[in-house]
């Protein structure tokens, strides 16, 4: 996975655009937050030719200026902002093209639809979604041999098979509490059973990764670039209720507001 390049910073291209009185100019020139139909990103943009007279910079300034308004979650990151979208118009157009086109055609499975069936086909879209799923995370293993495993009850004879029979389990199990509250403890049991029996140091399990103790862990790539890097299990500690978490602007970062 490429990561994208880093824009510049809006708020410094905007104060150099005032003081080298350029702003005017900028939001004269760019009278619209599209390119060729398109909203781009940075790393797409820098490879296009701005409008005559404007920098790349002050270009993606005017474009950014033109967009709508974010429209923020109540959410913060560990710097303290919130964190947000934007509702793009193309967004709009083809939400509504997906209505019109969908509509009164979309049908169900017969499996699905029908009561003496229904549970065999959901099981076995779970048997499907946790081989998988354990696939892409190195899991190495046969479907017929896991789907066997899964379905004769027989214990796991290896980690690949410990991690696709811990999907399973866990799904079956999430379906159970879809309605609960999400709170720290039931992170961590859904942690538990996901990783049973696969992790190095077993007391790892059902815990936050603690900082001065356990191997730094970050997301990144093999070209050493870090796309995140977990907060701290100091911040992690700090709790607020869910409900209040979710409806509440201006929480405090907490548990659920920093994973």
């Amino acid at each position: 996975m490429k990561k994208p390049r880093v824009p510049p910073g809006r708020d410094v291209v905007f104060r150099k655009a005032v003081e080298d009185n350029r702003f005017s100019e900028v939001f004269q020139k760019v009278t619209s937050p599209f390119v060729k139909g398109e909203y781009l990103h940075w790393d797409k943009l820098r490879y296009h030719e701005p409008p005559n007279g404007l920098s790349l910079e002050e270009w993606w300034l005017g474009l950014k200026l033109r967009r709508p308004l974010d429209n923020t979650v109540p959410l913060k990151g560990t710097s303290g902002r919130d964190f947000g979208y934007v509702f793009t118009q193309p967004m709009v157009e083809r939400l509504r093209e997906i209505d019109l086109g969908a509509g009164g055609t979309i049908q169900m499975p017969e499996q699905i639809t029908n009561p003496d069936t229904k549970d065999r086909y959901y099981v076995r879209s779970l048997i499907e979604e946790a081989i998988t799923s354990s696939q892409m995370e190195g899991a190495v293993t046969t479907r017929p041999v896991a789907k066997e495993m899964i379905r004769s009850g027989r214990k796991p004879s290896d980690r690949s098979e410990q991690m696709i029979l811990n999907n399973f389990v866990t799904m079956r199990r999430l379906g159970e509490l879809k309605d609960k509250p999400l709170t720290k403890e039931l992170v961590f049991e859904i942690h538990r059973l996901i990783t049973e029996n696969t992790l190095d140091d077993p007391s790892a399990a059902g815990r936050f990764r603690r900082e001065d103790k356990d191997p730094k862990v970050v997301v990144g790539d093999e070209y050493g670039e870090v796309y995140h890097e977990p907060p701290p299990d100091s911040q992690l500690t700090r709790e607020c209720k869910p409900c209040a978490t979710l409806a509440t602007r201006g929480c405090p970062p907490s548990l659920f507001t920093l994973f």
